[in-house]
């Protein structure tokens, strides 16, 4: 009985090893793929922006959307915990605080429900939902400005709340 234990020990160690191993030569890819689509999604975000510029602060890495060498605003990732964990989405805005437009890149809402956050209707280009924000003031947004999903209040209102605290932020702390 104890030789059957110490079996599924050494399999369970040898599997831990295998995999702690894996994720430690594969972490680099995936940050590196994770990178590679933020900046790829920019052109979705700022739609107007012919080229991005890259700069670092204290919050992070954010992006100055610019066309002919003309500053027409920012883009940022923000995160905000949703019902299933958290959501991360870039923000396109200009310096009155304005949404140009957002993409989500990651979450990991109920299938079928907040999930639709992302949800493209058959017949559209993009999320009905994001289209929503276009041309709102990020830092005065509400759920009053905003059809929520139907029985996703939550996803809803995360996205709401990521975007108002995240670019309200920025342009309090970076744009000064």
């Amino acid at each position: 009985m104890i030789r059957y234990g110490l079996i599924l020990l050494s399999i369970c160690l040898v599997a831990s090893l295998v995999l702690s191993v894996t994720n430690k030569f594969t972490q680099p890819r995936i940050e590196a793929q994770e990178i590679a689509e933020e900046k790829n999604s920019l052109v979705e975000v700022f739609p107007q922006a012919g080229d991005f510029e890259e700069k670092e602060s204290d919050g992070g890495r954010y992006y100055i959307a610019k066309k002919d060498n003309e500053e027409l605003g920012y883009i940022i990732k923000a995160t905000n915990k949703g019902y299933g964990g958290p959501i991360t989405m870039l923000v396109g805005f200009d310096a009155a605080g304005e949404i140009k437009g957002m993409k989500i890149l990651s979450h990991a809402e109920t299938p079928g429900l907040g999930a639709k956050i992302n949800e493209v209707r058959y017949g559209e280009t993009g999320p009905w939902f994001l289209r929503q924000f276009a041309g709102k003031n990020a830092r005065e947004i509400s759920l009053d400005d905003i059809q929520a999903i139907t029985a996703a209040t939550i996803s809803s209102q995360a996205v709401i709340e990521g975007v108002k605290k995240s670019v309200t932020e920025f342009l309090t702390e970076v744009r000064q």
